[in-house]
Formats: structure tokens, C-alpha cells, sequence
């Protein structure tokens, strides 16, 4: 599978990324498959959230993203009649209330 985003340490060291195969992008942490979509501007959404989730002040980490997952997210921000930008905030607004809506469901009523 193609990397097509990767997910940096300080030192160039790659800690994970999306990777692409057929029409799906599958997030890889640790050499394992996390999670996958057919949504380019999901990956790149999944990713932001690894990255939040993982880095802190000893590991801070970036991310480098290739045309051939951008250019694929910003059509699809286009299409929503959004910027790349503001269909993430989207995308990770909606990951915050499912989320959100997980946590109520395994609380004790």
C-alpha cells in the first residue's frame, strides 16, 4: 500500500500515516491498520486526531500529506462548498459528537 500521508516525529521518524489501497485509505499506527475509509478528507481527518491523541511536549509530531490524498479531500471539501480547512473542522466536529454520543451510551443510566 502507498503512503500517502505520514505522521512525523521530530526526527523525520515516521510513527505512522495513511496509506492508500484501491479506493480505500487506511490509517497505520505501529505497522497495524487502525481504521480505514473511502473518504480522502476522513483520512486526513483521522490523522489529525493521531496526532493530537499522540503527540505531547516529548514526542511532538507532524504531519506531511501528499497530493494524491490533499488534492482528493479538497474536491470533496468543494463539493461540500467548503475549503479543505473547514471541511476538517467539520469532519472533526462530527468525530467529537459521535464520540460524545459513545460515551453517554456505556454510562450506566
Amino acid at each position: 500500500m502507498p503512503a500517502v500521508a505520514h505522521l512525523l516525529a521530530a526526527d523525520d521518524r515516521i510513527v505512522g500515516g495513511v496509506a492508500k489501497r484501491d479506493d480505500e485509505y487506511a490509517l497505520v499506527l505501529g505497522g497495524r491498520v487502525i481504521a480505514s475509509t473511502d473518504s480522502a478528507g476522513m483520512a486526513i481527518a483521522m490523522l489529525r486526531h493521531a496526532r493530537a491523541t499522540l503527540s505531547n511536549d516529548d514526542t511532538p509530531l507532524s504531519i506531511r500529506v501528499a497530493p494524491a490524498l490533499e488534492t482528493p479531500a479538497t474536491l470533496e471539501a468543494e463539493a461540500a462548498g467548503l475549503t479543505l480547512e473547514a471541511y476538517l473542522a467539520v469532519l472533526e466536529a462530527e468525530r467529537v459528537e459521535r464520540s460524545d454520543d459513545r460515551d453517554a451510551a456505556s454510562r450506566p443510566q
